[in-house]
């Protein structure tokens, strides 16, 4: 018999817990606004512009590295 309040294919209360997506949602949508302000070229100075666009690439970078963390982890669960 199995417990219904358990989803299937979910990880017990002993099981590993799966990974949280908010620090890669959070990153994604300050993304877009950082991206967003730049392009819609609000009267700024060229550096403020230039320091938002470098803002934008920096948290992109850190969007990815976040992705290959979890894909990293997720291959190493697999594997056991």
């Amino acid at each position: 018999m199995t417990d219904m309040n358990v989803p299937t294919g979910s990880a017990g209360p002993g099981g590993p817990k799966p990974p949280t997506v908010v620090p890669a949602a959070l990153l994604l949508g300050l993304a877009a606004v950082l991206i967003v302000v730049v392009l819609i070229k609000p009267s700024m100075p060229q550096w403020l512009k230039l320091s938002i666009a470098l803002l934008a690439v920096l948290v992109v970078i850190a969007l990815l590295v976040y992705a290959a963390i979890l894909f990293r982890d997720n291959m190493r669960r697999g594997r056991r």
